[in-house]
């Protein structure tokens, strides 16, 4: 009895996913073909075994099996929603035609906008820079020189005297890069020889 309707219930899904088809399994094969195998192993097992555990769990095992096929082909069969992945426009440090409608009017969202903008060219350089020294660790390895990163961004060359004699001095230090505008350090990168001036 339980094999029938189970069979039923797939025959009745397989014409709810189609149902403006007169003939569903034309669309729908692979639901036809469990059906046909439900009703032989139906007839098969009622025969075969009468012990009622032993039915139990395959009853749950069969019904278990049904509820998926069935859910998996009610999702392959089902239109995707384009309108809900579709982004509004780009908005990218700031800007593009994106933004107005990602801040939706909100005050807090448009000043991260305007901070973002307004920091654009200081941010590019910093993933630049963390680009370079994470993926290419010893692009600005020189021969038995140091390279000393001024406060401008730049770098200057020195000698291993040099720079101990510096060190010694205190004018210069090793620092951590940082990253979010200088507020995190980013441990990620190798530490660099800063020129305090």
């Amino acid at each position: 009895m339980f094999k029938l309707l189970s069979v039923l219930f797939v025959v009745s899904s397989a014409y709810a996913l189609q149902p403006s088809m007169k003939t569903p399994w034309r669309a729908h094969p692979h639901l036809l073909s469990r059906a046909q195998s439900l009703f032989l192993e139906s007839t098969s097992y009622s025969d075969e075994h009468t012990d009622h555990a032993f039915n139990r769990r395959n009853a749950l095992k069969r019904t278990a099996n049904i509820f998926l096929s069935i859910s998996t082909a009610s999702i392959a069969v089902t239109p995707a929603n384009a309108d809900v992945i579709r982004s509004p426009g780009r908005c990218a440090n700031g800007e593009g035609d994106g933004c107005d409608s990602l801040a939706e009017g909100n005050a807090f969202i448009e000043s991260l906008q305007k901070k973002s903008l307004e920091n654009k060219e200081e941010n590019q350089k910093e993933a630049l820079y963390a680009y370079y020294m994470k993926n290419y660790p010893d692009v600005f390895a020189v021969s038995d020189k140091r390279m000393v990163k001024r406060q401008d961004g730049s770098f200057v060359l020195y000698s291993l005297e040099e720079v101990k004699e510096m060190t010694n001095q205190g004018k210069i230090a090793i620092e951590y890069p940082k990253t979010k505008g200088g507020r995190v350090a980013d441990l990620t990168q190798k530490p660099v020889l800063v020129l305090k001036e």
